[in-house]
């Protein structure tokens, strides 16, 4: 697993990982849940009006899609907390 982290973080810093992230995305770590209901939401409304109606597998597919961005955000967030963008949780913030 450690190899798999490191070859992730080089390619990641190779396009950009490592420079410091906008306000949206550290707003959007800060809330991982609400930002995957505002997907699901999303995703499902498209669908809806993409086939006209809503049914039970439209639904089901914004369920999919809403669990999908938050753990995606969940994602961003273990990422910034690598590169220290943001506190680790397991450590209290540093006072200055």
């Amino acid at each position: 697993m450690g190899r798999i982290k490191r070859i992730f973080f080089a390619v990641d810093r190779a396009f950009g990982g490592h420079l410091p992230p906008s306000e949206g995305r550290k707003r959007a770590v800060q809330h991982p849940l609400r930002f995957g209901v505002v997907g699901a939401v999303f995703f499902g409304g498209v669908a809806a009006l993409a086939i006209g109606r809503i049914d039970l597998p439209t639904v089901l597919y914004s369920l999919v899609m809403g669990a999908l961005v938050s753990l995606g955000v969940i994602g961003e967030r273990k990422r910034m907390i690598h590169y220290g963008f943001l506190p680790r949780p397991d450590r209290p913030a540093s006072r200055r």
